[in-house]
């Protein structure tokens, strides 16, 4: 393991460890450079990682300090991953209920966006995500049936994916996403717990198989203060 590396996962796992607490300091980088013996440059760049990976934020002229964590990791948008791969360390109580699941056919959204006609029929599923304690996520996805042709209450509560990859043998290839900020609807409201929000983070996605077959469309509302995503932006060098 390279050294920037060693730092991140240490100072990582003090925070996933509760060592190191939200809107504390991290020491400088001077100290850090003396705790663990290695290079400025080193330093940096194991900052640089945990800033992305949404764990701290670095500030000009101060310390870094660490960030609330209500999620066990960010969700990258680079990556496709299910609740429950990103709480691998089990910090968070996560359950998922099925709120509604029947088909659907001939709805206009449905058939422009899976470019078909009034005969191809598609799963419809609501489900409610409780993290810790409270609903702050809510999603509506839609299965091509020529595709997923069985879903049922125990792999919509457990893991859709887990099932499409493991039992039906599918390759789930990339997501194309929109994410907007909007007031929540009336369905978000009756089954989100939004407190004092009135509006929700929604991410709209179309999911692909590595042969190019569209199989899943949909959206996940989330509340505002309970997501974080995270990026990694690119600057292309000029010639």
């Amino acid at each position: 393991m390279s050294k920037y590396r060693k730092v991140y996962h240490d100072i990582k796992t003090r925070i996933t460890n509760g060592i190191l607490i939200a809107r504390q300091e991290l020491p400088s980088e001077s100290e850090l450079m003396q705790h663990y013996g290695f290079s400025k440059d080193t330093i940096r760049k194991a900052l640089s990682l945990l800033e992305i990976d949404g764990y701290i934020q670095k500030q000009q002229g101060r310390n870094s300090i660490v960030l609330e964590r209500h999620l066990p990791k960010p969700q990258m948008l680079s990556e496709i991953k299910t609740v429950g791969e990103l709480n691998r360390t089990s910090s968070h109580q996560i359950k998922t209920t099925l709120t509604s699941l029947y088909i659907v056919q001939g709805e206009e959204e449905l058939m422009r966006v899976f470019n078909v006609n009034e005969q191809i029929d598609f799963y419809r599923i609501g489900r409610t995500r409780t993290i810790d304690g409270e609903n702050v996520e809510y999603e509506i996805s839609y299965f091509d049936r020529r595709i997923v042709p069985f879903i049922n209450r125990e792999i919509a509560e457990h893991s859709i994916y887990h099932y499409l990859e493991s039992e039906l043998g599918l390759k789930i290839s990339h997501s194309q996403r929109e994410i907007t900020f909007r007031y929540a609807n009336e369905e978000e409201e009756n089954v989100m717990d939004l407190g004092e929000y009135n509006m929700v983070v929604s991410v709209t996605s179309t999911t692909y198989l590595s042969d190019g077959r569209l199989f899943q469309f949909g959206s996940i509302s989330y509340r505002p203060d309970k997501i974080t995503f995270a990026s990694t932006a690119v600057r292309e060098a000029k010639s």
